[in-house]
C-alpha cells in the first residue's frame, strides 16, 4: 500500500487531466454516500483490455467469469443484450459487445469516510507506483472546462408512441403476462467537437453527483455513468450479498416546502411502493438460488434516499450465499436486474424485446469491479456491480443512453413519459443538449 494525499475530488480531476495515454477506468462514489458507497476506485497498471461477445450467453458468462477467480483486480460492463441471450430471449442488433473487461496491476481507492487515499496491490510500494503518485501530487491544473456548443437530442420514441406503449403494457397486465414492465427509450446525439467524453463527466460528476458514477475509456467507445443503483455486491469473506433495487423517484422541489411535499408524495404513492415492492419480490427469488437456505432477508423495504436532482425509493435484500457459488453463477442467476426488466422476468423481457425501438445496448446492463482476496485490506469487497442506468455511450462523437420507469396497472401513461423526461435532465445537461 502506498499512500497519496488526494481528495476524491483532485484524484478524479488530475486523472482525467492526465496526458499518459492508457485508458482511464474510474468508478466514482462523488461523495454521494448512499448504500455505502463511499469508495472511489480508478485502475493502475493496465494489463490487458478485451471485449467479447458470443450467440451463447453462457459461454460468455464463464468466460467472464475466469476474470472474476483471479489473481488481478478488473472493471468490466456487461450489456443488456447478455441478459436476453442468457434467457433465450430475441434481442434487438447492437454494437455493444456482451463484456467488456480491463484487468490492473493496482487500484487506486479513495475512501471518503476515513478521508485516505492509496495504491493497493502488487506493485503498492513499486518504482511505477511511487512515479503515479508523484504524477498525482503534481499541481491540479485550472478547470477550465466550458460550456459545449448547443446539441439537438433525438429520442427514437414519441410522446404519442410512449404513451401507446404504456397502454399495451397495461393491457398485457390485465391479461397476466406481466405485473409490471420497464420501458424505455433511447436518446441518441452526435456531439460538437468542443464536447470531449472527459469534459462531460466533469459536467456530470459535479452537477449531479452520483453514488455508482462511472467514467470508462474502452477501445472504441466511451462509458458515461451516473448510475443511482447498486445492483449487487458480495463479500467472500462473510460469503454475504446484498442488491439494493431502486423503484419510484420524483424531483427536487425549488424551494423547501416543495422539496418536503414531493418527499411525502413519493413515500405516500400506493404505485411507487407496489413497483419497489413487485421488484423485491423478483430479486428475493433471483437471491434465493444462489443462498443458503432461510437466509434471504429483506433489510429495507422503501427508504426514502434524496440526491442532488431528485428523491427516489430504495430497498435492501440481502442473504448468504451457498459455499462453493462462483461468480458467473451468481451473475446468470441475477442478471439482468429485475429492476429494469420487471415481473415476472422472461415473459416481461419479451414484451420489451416487442415494444422498444432501439437496443438497449449498455444501458440497464451492468458496471462493476472485481476484488481479488490479496487486495482485501483495500476494504473492497469481492465484487461491486451497479445497473447501467442513466449511462451513456460514446462511439466517436455519436453519444446514446436509455431511460424509462416500471409500468404498472396504475400508471398514469403522460406521467411515465414525463418522468423519461426528468430522467433523461442529467446526462442532457452534461453536454448541453436538449431533446427536439
Amino acid at each position: 500500500m502506498l499512500k497519496l494525499d488526494l481528495t476524491a475530488d483532485e484524484l478524479i480531476e488530475r486523472l482525467l487531466a492526465s496526458s499518459d495515454p492508457a485508458p482511464i477506468c474510474l468508478l466514482d462514489s462523488c461523495g454521494a454516500g448512499h448504500l455505502s458507497s463511499h469508495l472511489t476506485i480508478a485502475g493502475v497498471g493496465i494489463i490487458e483490455t478485451e471485449e467479447f461477445s458470443s450467440e451463447g450467453g453462457p459461454a460468455v458468462i464463464e468466460h467472464l467469469g475466469d476474470y472474476l477467480e483471479g489473481e488481478r483486480p478488473c472493471i468490466f460492463t456487461i450489456s443488456y443484450a447478455l441478459g436476453a441471450k442468457l434467457l433465450g430471449i430475441p434481442a434487438l442488433p447492437t454494437d455493444e459487445p456482451d463484456i467488456f473487461v480491463a484487468t490492473f496491476d493496482s487500484m487506486i481507492v479513495h475512501d471518503a469516510d476515513s478521508g485516505t487515499t492509496a495504491i493497493f496491490g502488487h506493485s503498492g510500494d513499486s518504482k511505477t507506483a511511487k512515479e503515479l503518485a508523484e504524477r498525482l501530487s503534481s499541481p491540479m491544473p485550472a478547470d477550465d472546462t466550458g460550456e459545449p456548443s448547443p446539441v439537438v437530442a433525438a429520442a427514437d420514441t414519441t410522446r404519442d408512441e410512449y404513451i401507446a406503449a404504456v397502454e399495451q403494457i397495461r393491457e398485457h397486465i390485465r391479461e397476466g403476462i406481466t405485473y409490471q414492465t420497464n420501458l424505455t427509450r433511447q436518446i441518441s446525439a452526435r456531439l460538437p467537437q468542443d464536447a470531449k467524453p472527459r469534459d462531460i463527466y466533469r459536467r456530470l460528476r459535479r452537477r449531479n453527483p452520483a453514488p455508482f458514477a462511472a467514467y470508462i475509456e474502452r477501445p472504441n467507445s466511451t462509458v458515461i455513468s451516473a448510475s443511482p443503483e447498486r445492483f449487487f455486491r458480495y463479500r467472500a469473506d462473510s460469503r454475504r450479498i446484498d442488491t439494493s433495487p431502486v423503484k419510484g423517484t420524483r424531483p427536487r422541489g425549488s424551494t423547501a416546502e416543495e422539496d418536503l411535499a414531493l418527499k411525502c408524495e413519493l413515500l405516500n404513492s400506493r404505485k411507487d411502493r407496489a413497483e419497489n415492492t413487485m421488484i423485491v419480490d423478483l430479486l428475493r427469488n433471483d437471491i434465493g438460488r444462489i443462498a443458503e437456505f432461510g437466509s434471504v432477508e429483506v433489510k429495507e423495504l422503501c427508504a426514502l434516499e434524496t440526491h442532488p436532482t431528485y428523491h427516489q425509493l430504495v430497498s435492501t435484500v440481502v442473504a448468504t450465499v451457498r459455499t462453493g457459488t462462483t461468480p458467473a453463477e451468481m451473475i446468470r442467476s441475477l442478471f439482468p436486474c429485475g429492476s429494469i426488466t420487471g415481473a415476472p422476468k422472461i415473459s416481461t423481457m419479451r414484451i420489451i424485446d416487442s415494444l422498444e425501438r432501439s437496443s438497449r445496448g449498455l444501458s440497464m446492463g451492468a458496471i462493476g469491479y472485481y476484488c481479488p482476496q490479496s487486495l482485501s485490506a483495500s476494504g473492497l469487497a469481492t465484487l461491486d456491480l451497479s445497473v447501467a442506468i442513466r449511462t451513456m455511450v460514446v462511439r466517436g462523437r455519436n453519444a446514446k443512453f436509455n431511460v424509462g420507469g416500471g409500468i404498472v396497472i396504475d400508471s398514469d401513461p403522460a406521467a411515465e413519459f414525463e418522468e423519461t423526461l426528468v430522467k433523461s435532465r442529467a446526462l442532457l445537461d452534461a453536454f448541453n443538449a436538449a431533446i427536439e
